[in-house]
């Protein structure tokens, strides 16, 4: 019932959601036209100015660590959220958030993970699809990552059930010290709570950075820009999603 609640909500206060809902009430709502369509207007403008939403993802996400600074650590653990369920199957579709699996690679080859746990299954509601652990298994094995260097957890679909299933993996394999939590940046806040919130003890090593170094020109400050409206979407679902997950005692 949580995983269908929160799918809703996060559809209700996306930009787009907000944006349509003001002018659908606009059009309907004669009496406040002019006040609605102001602000379907306004809210169109703040959510595609590049400078807001960049200013936004670096105050939410969390910074990057230097490779060279990181201890060496029995396992990294790689969260879901970046494969596409699409033909041809002989192969792993991924989305922008990839860097997840390519930095897990990075690690290992520099010596600073000994294994990698991927944990995550399929984020669909109504239809079953490949879970993202084994797609991103195939990954690991075409990139020569050996058999006996991965962990699978394949039943989890959303970032609780990441922490909980992947607790189980590591008391099986008598993983007990700290480990390296690898997801993107904006993700970093919620995955790291839920990861203490089951007692797994991490570090964080956050990939896929959205945010950049602001600039004050006018294509970042008044032009507007449809990847603004990405970028505020990933962070207010973040936001409305660790409010959700504290709601519920998840965190």
């Amino acid at each position: 019932m949580f995983f269908l609640l929160s799918k809703t909500l996060y559809f209700l206060v996306m930009p787009v959601t907000l944006v349509m809902l003001a002018f659908v009430l606009c059009i309907f709502w004669k009496r406040h036209r002019k006040l609605f369509f102001a602000v379907g207007f306004s809210l169109l403008l703040l959510f595609t100015n590049t400078f807001l939403s960049n200013l936004l993802l670096l105050v939410w996400e969390t910074p990057p660590e230097p490779i060279a600074s990181l201890p060496q650590y029995p396992v990294g653990v790689v969260l879901g959220g970046i494969t596409i369920d699409k033909e041809p199957r002989d192969r792993s579709h991924v989305t922008g958030d990839a860097d997840r699996i390519l930095h897990a690679i990075q690690l290992y080859r520099a010596g600073k993970i000994e294994k990698i746990l991927l944990s995550g299954g399929s984020g669909k509601i109504l239809v079953d699809s490949i879970p993202e652990a084994i797609s991103l298994k195939r990954i690991l094995r075409n990139a020569q990552v050996p058999e006996e260097d991965i962990l699978v957890e394949a039943d989890s679909r959303n970032t609780r059930e990441n922490a909980l299933n992947s607790q189980n993996v590591l008391r099986e394999n008598s993983i007990t010290s700290k480990v390296l939590l690898i997801t993107s940046a904006y993700h970093m806040r919620r995955a790291k709570a839920c990861f203490d919130k089951a007692d797994v003890p991490t570090d964080v090593f956050s990939v896929s950075m959205r945010s950049k170094d602001p600039q004050f020109t006018p294509d970042w400050l008044i032009i507007p820009n449809s990847r603004a409206i990405g970028n505020f979407e990933v962070v207010i679902r973040e936001m409305v999603g660790t409010i959700a997950y504290w709601a519920a005692g998840y965190i």
